[in-house]
C-alpha cells in the first residue's frame, strides 16, 4: 500500500475497495479487473483508490494477506499433525472443506489461488498464497510422518497444491450437487497421493532394514 489508512473513513473505504475486489475477481477474472472497476463498485471515486494503491495488482496483493490469514486459521484449528498421523483420511477431508468454504465465502480466494502464468506478478501472489498452505502442510507432515523423505514430502504438497487449484476453479456455487462431487473427488485424489507416497515409503525402508 502507499500509505496505511489512519482514520476509521479511511479504514472503512479500503475495506469496500477490497470487498470490490474479491467480487470483481470472483465475476470478470483477473484479466477483467481493472481500478475503474473496483472504483464503481466500491461506490467511491477512483482517485481514491490512488491513494493507497498503485495498481489493481496492489489491491489484490493486500487481498492476498486477508486469504493468508484464512489459511493460516484453518490450519491452526482444524489441521495439526496428531490429526494426520491419527486419521489421515478425516485431516484431508478438513483442510479440503476448510479451503471449500473459504472458496464459498468469496469466490475470488480460488482466482486468486490458482493464478495465472500469464500474468508474472498475479502469478507471484499465487505462489505466495499457495506457499502459506505448503509450508504448514509441510511442518505438520514432518512430524505426523517423520520416514517420509522432505523431497518426497514437499514434492507431493506442489502437486496436491496444483491438483487442489484445478479442481478447485471450477466449483460453482449455484450447482451444490456437482460442486460436492468435485470435492469428494478431490479428497479420494489427495488421499491416494499420499497413501501411494507413504507405502513406498515404507517399502523402501523395509528395504534398507532387509540390506543391514
Amino acid at each position: 500500500m502507499r500509505k496505511l489508512p489512519t482514520q476509521a473513513r479511511s479504514r472503512e473505504g479500503v475495506a469496500d475497495i477490497l470487498t470490490a475486489t474479491a467480487s470483481l475477481l470472483g465475476e470478470v477474472g483477473y484479466d477483467g479487473l481493472s481500478t475503474n472497476l473496483v472504483a464503481e463498485r466500491a461506490n467511491v471515486p477512483v482517485g481514491s483508490i490512488y491513494q493507497f494503491f498503485e495498481t489493481k495488482d496492489d489491491i489484490v496483493a493486500a487481498l492476498v494477506e486477508q486469504f493468508q490469514g484464512s489459511i493460516l486459521r484453518l490450519a491452526s484449528e482444524q489441521l495439526d499433525a496428531a490429526g494426520a498421523a491419527s486419521d489421515r483420511r478425516a485431516f484431508i477431508a478438513r483442510l479440503v472443506d476448510g479451503i471449500a468454504r473459504i472458496q464459498a465465502e468469496t469466490s475470488a480466494f480460488i482466482c486468486v489461488f490458482s493464478g495465472s502464468p500469464a500474468h508474472p506478478r498475479f502469478d507471484g501472489l499465487a505462489r505466495e498464497l499457495r506457499r502459506t498452505l505448503i509450508d504448514h502442510l509441510d511442518r505438520v507432515f514432518a512430524e505426523a510422518f517423520p520416514k517420509l523423505a522432505k523431497d518426497d514430502r514437499r514434492r507431493m504438497l506442489a502437486a496436491w497444491s496444483d491438483i487442489t487449484g484445478a479442481l478447485a476453479a471450477n466449483l460453482d456455487r449455484s450447482r451444490p450437487a456437482e460442486r460436492a462431487r468435485r470435492l469428494e473427488a478431490l479428497k479420494h485424489i489427495l488421499c491416494a497421493y499420499l497413501d501411494a507416497k507413504l507405502a513406498g515409503q515404507a517399502c523402501s525402508y523395509r528395504g534398507a532394514l532387509a540390506q543391514k
